[in-house]
């Protein structure tokens, strides 16, 4: 049997079993004693996730791997217990049940993808130094190795658009036929890392995890907390603007405007169009049949967000470097948390409690940080 290889993800190397004994996933995953349901490709994602015990257990004795090995292939380890859904986890806010970056050049055949993928901060490769993508440029698809086809192994399985995809659907209309895109995702090109602070969060990151995995003390704990909270605080409830963006990379630039957010689509027929949010970034947003629009995740855009909130938390007044970056529209109450504060909003440095003051409305802050006296 394969192994899996170092760092790789516990999707990629069930999926590669699949394709050396030459059956289907569903096949491999009923053999390894995972008993996939219909939606094998999901169920599989979300077991690279958490891996429940009963199904770790299967691994084990289907594979001999060591229990290492196989932890060291999922987000959290083996869980006893599912802790429902992932992106609202108190500490893992941010954690996708499927992968959502990769790095086209790690992706030329053959292709196996690691599990810092998977990582909702994985905005640049550390080999090629560029950084990843999420979404088809051509169709705009937004990227899982779990809808990736067999027969076209490291191509886009994403559908073109069609003419008649923003019409109004109507029951007298005849569709015309879907075509795939087919698009070699290792032909994408993305820009490279210019940026010096992003490198810097981003190795930080990676060590803090390492730390963590190892059972070691993290001595970068209060950054990592203050990171999150700094992140939060930007993306889900986006209390805070930003009011200057200065970096040298090019390609973060673009991913900010100092124009306030409208209800304007841009040019009619675009796949991708890029909004404003209220901290002042572009997110892509992809349009779909009958007029439907969704918002894609995008890497270049969370490096820009790394990039302010890097150089907040390097510099030796954080207090007063927040104050210059932000400004704060409207404050965020407990709702816009789904009424759960994360833990670490409490393990916030105290330099940055005067902007949790001004972030978030009353009854969020005396949860936080305690009735004012």
């Amino acid at each position: 049997m394969p192994l899996p290889q170092p760092g790789e993800s516990l999707f990629s190397w069930v999926d590669h079993l699949a394709s050396c004994y030459e059956v289907d996933r569903t096949q491999i995953m009923d053999r390894l004693g995972l008993e996939p349901p219909p939606a094998h490709a999901a169920r599989l994602a979300r077991h690279t996730a958490e891996l429940p015990l009963p199904s770790a257990r299967s691994l084990l004795a289907a594979t001999g791997l060591d229990p290492t090995q196989l932890r060291d292939m999922t987000l959290f380890g083996v869980v006893e217990e599912s802790s429902g859904r992932l992106d609202r986890h108190d500490e893992f806010r941010w954690a996708p049940e499927e992968t959502w970056a990769f790095c086209p050049q790690c992706l030329r055949p053959p292709a196996r993808w690691p599990l810092w993928w998977y990582r909702s901060w994985a905005v640049m490769c550390p080999k090629h130094g560029c950084y990843t993508a999420s979404f088809c440029p051509d169709c705009g698809s937004p990227f899982s190795p779990s809808i990736l086809r067999g027969d076209a192994a490291g191509r886009c399985p994403g559908f073109l658009s069609r003419p008649d995809d923003r019409l109004p659907e109507s029951p007298d209309r005849r569709r015309s036929k879907r075509k795939r895109c087919g698009l070699p995702l290792w032909e994408i090109v993305t820009a490279p890392v210019a940026d010096t602070v992003v490198r810097e969060v981003h190795q930080n990151l990676i060590a803090h995890l390492a730390a963590v995995r190892s059972g070691r003390p993290a001595s970068t704990q209060q950054w990592f907390d203050d990171f999150r909270t700094l992140r939060i605080l930007l993306r889900d409830p986006e209390p805070l603007h930003v009011q200057a963006f200065t970096s040298p990379d090019p390609a973060l630039k673009e991913r900010y405007t100092d124009q306030p957010a409208d209800d304007g689509w841009g040019i009619d027929g675009d796949v991708i169009q890029w909004q404003p949010s209220e901290s002042g970034f572009l997110h892509p947003w992809r349009h779909g049949a009958f007029g439907s629009r969704s918002k894609e995740r995008d890497p270049v855009t969370t490096a820009a967000e790394f990039s302010v909130i890097g150089r907040i938390l390097g510099s030796g007044d954080m207090a007063a470097a927040a104050r210059e970056t932000f400004d704060v529209p409207h404050r965020a109450d407990l709702r816009s948390f789904g009424d759960q504060l994360p833990s670490y909003l409490s393990r916030t440095s105290p330099q940055l409690h005067g902007l949790l003051r001004q972030a978030l409305d009353t009854v969020a802050v005396d949860q936080v940080l305690g009735p004012a006296r």
